[in-house]
């Protein structure tokens, strides 16, 4: 049967495929048959990041629920903070730092392109 519930409370705590901050995966894409890459929450806390990269065939999104941080997206800077949503289309080069004392809270969301 395919998953349609989860839980942070039984979800194991894995680093990023950036190797920075750690993330609990509600959903992978071999869980569902659509686009979806991933369905996760993350959490970094001050001074991580993940470098400069772009994904040539994927989407992102970012809702933050917590902390102080910084969405690198193109040329632009983005200040984080509760309530904020980033969309980061495929091809766009963006990074992602923690800035805050208190950890970086999100939720996102890869869509592959193609």
């Amino acid at each position: 049967m395919e998953r349609i519930t989860a839980s942070l409370m039984h979800l194991e705590r894995e680093l990023t495929a950036h190797a920075q901050g750690a993330k609990q995966v509600f959903l992978r894409n071999s869980d569902t048959p659509t686009n979806v890459t991933q369905v996760a929450y993350g959490t970094f806390t001050k001074a991580d990041y993940c470098e400069l990269h772009a994904h040539a065939t994927m989407e992102e999104c970012f809702f933050f629920l917590k902390g102080e941080g910084v969405y690198e997206v193109a040329d632009q800077q983005i200040p984080l903070q509760h309530g904020v949503f980033v969309r980061i289309p495929a091809g766009v080069p963006h990074r992602l730092e923690a800035t805050g004392d208190e950890p970086l809270e999100y939720v996102y969301f890869g869509i592959a392109t193609n």
